[in-house]
């Protein structure tokens, strides 16, 4: 079970869910891709036990990716934005967010392989 207040790993999360689901069906709008993908992995998490409700786990999810990465993301469009990026054009500026906000060896490491991982597959480098 991850640690609560561990946004780095639930940014993860919810961007392997966006990249698994944007394989199957191209979204044209990444907000809605954002959103399934928050609303997926919250269940997750609640039927894990980690909230003690599905209100919760969606507030808390959503807020790691509207408000927890400030100042180098500015609310949710921002986001929405980045993660687009990453989608279409495999930025590595989400990485980089994601880096500066990784409080551990652990953080940067989920972070380097995450986005070392071509299309749910790991690339040569990845562990």
């Amino acid at each position: 079970m991850y640690y609560q207040k561990d946004k780095v790993s639930d940014i993860i999360s919810v961007l392997m869910v966006m990249k698994h689901e944007f394989g199957k069906k191209p979204y044209s709008d990444t907000s809605e891709l954002r959103r399934d993908a928050v609303k997926e992995f919250a269940e997750r998490e609640f039927r894990a036990g980690r909230y003690v409700s599905m209100n919760s786990a969606e507030k808390t999810v959503h807020d790691a990716c509207a408000r927890r990465l400030k100042p180098d993301v500015n609310g949710i469009k921002e986001f929405d934005e980045i993660a687009d990026q990453w989608l279409h054009d495999e930025s590595m500026r989400m990485a980089e967010i994601l880096l500066n906000h990784s409080e551990d060896r652990s953080q940067l490491a989920t972070v380097v392989v995450f986005f070392k991982r071509k299309n749910g597959m790991c690339s040569r480098g990845c562990p």
